[in-house]
Protein backbone atom coordinates (compact mmCIF):
# COMPACT_ATOMS: atom_id res chain seq x y z
CA UNK A 1 0.00 0.00 0.00
CA UNK A 2 2.90 2.37 0.64
CA UNK A 3 3.89 2.07 -3.02
CA UNK A 4 0.40 3.04 -4.17
CA UNK A 5 0.33 6.01 -1.80
CA UNK A 6 3.70 7.28 -3.00
CA UNK A 7 2.67 6.94 -6.64
CA UNK A 8 -0.60 8.74 -5.93
CA UNK A 9 1.21 11.50 -4.04
CA UNK A 10 3.73 11.99 -6.87
CA UNK A 11 0.89 12.23 -9.39
CA UNK A 12 -0.91 14.79 -7.19
CA UNK A 13 2.27 16.84 -6.83
CA UNK A 14 2.84 16.77 -10.60
CA UNK A 15 -0.73 17.84 -11.24
CA UNK A 16 -0.45 20.67 -8.74
CA UNK A 17 2.82 21.86 -10.29
CA UNK A 18 1.26 21.83 -13.77
CA UNK A 19 -1.73 23.84 -12.55
CA UNK A 20 0.53 26.39 -10.86
CA UNK A 21 2.59 26.77 -14.05
CA UNK A 22 -0.62 27.26 -16.04
CA UNK A 23 -1.84 29.91 -13.55
CA UNK A 24 1.48 31.76 -13.70
CA UNK A 25 1.47 31.67 -17.50
CA UNK A 26 -2.09 33.03 -17.65
CA UNK A 27 -1.12 35.90 -15.34
CA UNK A 28 1.93 36.75 -17.41
CA UNK A 29 -0.08 36.65 -20.64
CA UNK A 30 -2.59 39.06 -19.10
CA UNK A 31 0.26 41.46 -18.33
CA UNK A 32 1.21 41.45 -22.02
CA UNK A 33 -2.23 42.93 -22.84
CA UNK A 34 -1.82 45.89 -20.50
CA UNK A 35 -1.16 49.28 -22.15
CA UNK A 36 2.59 49.89 -22.50
CA UNK A 37 2.60 52.83 -20.10
CA UNK A 38 1.34 50.55 -17.28
CA UNK A 39 2.92 47.26 -18.26
CA UNK A 40 6.12 47.45 -16.19
CA UNK A 41 4.26 48.41 -13.02
CA UNK A 42 1.56 45.77 -13.54
CA UNK A 43 4.26 43.21 -14.28
CA UNK A 44 6.02 44.06 -11.02
CA UNK A 45 2.77 43.77 -9.03
CA UNK A 46 1.86 40.42 -10.61
CA UNK A 47 5.36 39.02 -10.14
CA UNK A 48 5.16 40.04 -6.49
CA UNK A 49 1.89 38.13 -6.15
CA UNK A 50 3.54 35.09 -7.74
CA UNK A 51 6.97 35.15 -6.13
CA UNK A 52 6.82 37.69 -3.31
CA UNK A 53 6.77 37.29 0.43
CA UNK A 54 3.51 37.01 2.35
CA UNK A 55 3.84 40.57 3.62
CA UNK A 56 4.07 41.88 0.05
CA UNK A 57 0.75 40.39 -1.10
CA UNK A 58 -1.56 43.14 0.17
CA UNK A 59 0.51 46.07 -1.19
CA UNK A 60 0.98 44.31 -4.54
CA UNK A 61 -2.72 43.57 -4.87
CA UNK A 62 -3.63 47.16 -3.93
CA UNK A 63 -1.11 48.49 -6.44
CA UNK A 64 -2.55 46.24 -9.15
CA UNK A 65 -6.10 47.51 -8.51
CA UNK A 66 -4.88 51.13 -8.43
CA UNK A 67 -3.03 50.71 -11.73
CA UNK A 68 -6.05 49.15 -13.42
CA UNK A 69 -8.59 51.55 -11.92
CA UNK A 70 -9.13 53.35 -15.23
CA UNK A 71 -9.29 50.08 -17.20
CA UNK A 72 -12.38 48.14 -16.06
CA UNK A 73 -12.06 45.41 -18.69
CA UNK A 74 -8.48 44.68 -17.69
CA UNK A 75 -9.42 44.86 -14.03
CA UNK A 76 -12.13 42.23 -14.63
CA UNK A 77 -9.67 40.04 -16.51
CA UNK A 78 -7.13 40.21 -13.71
CA UNK A 79 -9.83 39.55 -11.12
CA UNK A 80 -10.52 36.22 -12.84
CA UNK A 81 -6.89 35.09 -12.68
CA UNK A 82 -6.20 32.30 -10.21
CA UNK A 83 -3.05 34.07 -8.98
CA UNK A 84 -5.17 37.07 -7.97
CA UNK A 85 -7.94 34.89 -6.51
CA UNK A 86 -5.34 33.06 -4.41
CA UNK A 87 -3.96 36.38 -3.16
CA UNK A 88 -7.45 37.56 -2.18
CA UNK A 89 -8.16 34.26 -0.41
CA UNK A 90 -4.83 34.49 1.39
CA UNK A 91 -5.61 38.00 2.62
CA UNK A 92 -9.10 37.00 3.75
CA UNK A 93 -7.68 34.10 5.76
CA UNK A 94 -5.13 36.38 7.40
CA UNK A 95 -7.73 38.94 8.43
CA UNK A 96 -10.69 36.68 9.24
CA UNK A 97 -10.52 35.76 12.93
CA UNK A 98 -12.88 32.83 12.39
CA UNK A 99 -10.38 31.21 9.99
CA UNK A 100 -7.67 30.81 12.64
CA UNK A 101 -7.58 27.83 14.91
CA UNK A 102 -7.52 28.53 18.59
CA UNK A 103 -5.36 26.59 21.01
CA UNK A 104 -7.36 23.88 22.68
CA UNK A 105 -10.29 24.42 20.32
Amino acid sequence: MTTFFHAWRRRQASRQAAEWLEDRTAARLAVADVPPELRDDVHRAVETLIEGADGDVNPALQELWDLLDDHPQLRERFARLQVVADAIDFLKQRTDPSSTKRAGG
